[in-house]
């Protein structure tokens, strides 16, 4: 479990530097938020993976995407002090939801490319 923990905070920490819309009020916030995602990914994850499998299948995979946005959303209630702001990208200001999405997909892209070179 330390393995997915480091990697979740290290990319949460180079997100927020990248992105401004990703904001922690300091680094203890950090090292919690990297804790909830870990615990939401790891147990919290599967089983609404499984319980949503009909509507992912029809989707070709494509819910997924949604799902974790969900997740994300719930260490975003969960942990004080995080906070995932609108985000202008290219001239296009995305809303909560689509800042959401973005942000998590570049979480799990970055996660995707981190587990084959790891």
């Amino acid at each position: 479990m330390l393995r997915p923990f480091v990697l979740t905070l290290v990319t949460l920490f180079v997100l927020s530097w990248l992105l401004p819309a990703i904001t922690f009020t300091n680094l203890t916030t950090l090292l919690i938020a990297g804790v909830v995602l870990t615990l939401l990914n790891g147990i919290v994850k599967p089983v609404l993976k499984l319980l949503l499998l009909p509507i992912n299948l029809i989707t070709f995979g494509l819910f997924s995407i949604f799902l974790n946005a969900g997740i994300l959303w719930l260490a975003l209630a969960i942990v004080p002090g995080f906070h995932i702001d609108s985000i202008v990208l290219f001239g296009l200001q995305f809303g909560q939801l689509g800042s959401l999405v973005l942000v998590s997909a570049c979480i799990s892209s970055i996660h995707s490319v981190a587990k084959t070179l790891l």
